[in-house]
């Protein structure tokens, strides 16, 4: 992907060193361990920006971050069809009633400079 100087990091990785005694990969595995023993789910919502940085792209609407969620709420997004992302290997639905599909899938919305890897 060709996002060199486009992307940065906004939290220093290292910040909660002083309060993590583990490895992250231990917590993730022990965070993976309870959602399966209690048949949790859990939801990545992208609240933020969609489309590029600031100035470039745009927030994303309360209205349709308030429609993914009562998705998530009445189960609809449990029996929806889903498409794994290239990179990260996310589950993100296809459809999600009255929210475009841009949202869903922001990548998207960016330009050739930064999708033609992906």
């Amino acid at each position: 992907m060709h996002t060199e100087g486009l992307l940065k990091a906004v939290i220093d990785s290292g910040i909660g060193a002083a309060f993590i005694m583990l490895h992250p990969s231990k917590y993730a595995a022990m965070l993976a361990d309870k959602m399966k023993r209690h048949g949790a789910t859990a939801w990545l919502v992208n609240t933020g920006w969609s489309g590029g940085s600031y100035g470039v792209g745009k927030r994303v609407k309360l209205e349709y971050t308030r429609r993914i969620i009562d998705a998530i709420h009445d189960g609809s997004l449990l029996e929806a069809e889903y498409q794994l992302t290239p990179i990260f290997n996310l589950a993100v639905p296809t459809k999600v009633k009255s929210v475009p599909s841009e949202v869903l899938h922001p990548e998207n919305l960016l330009g050739p400079q930064l999708t033609q890897d992906i």
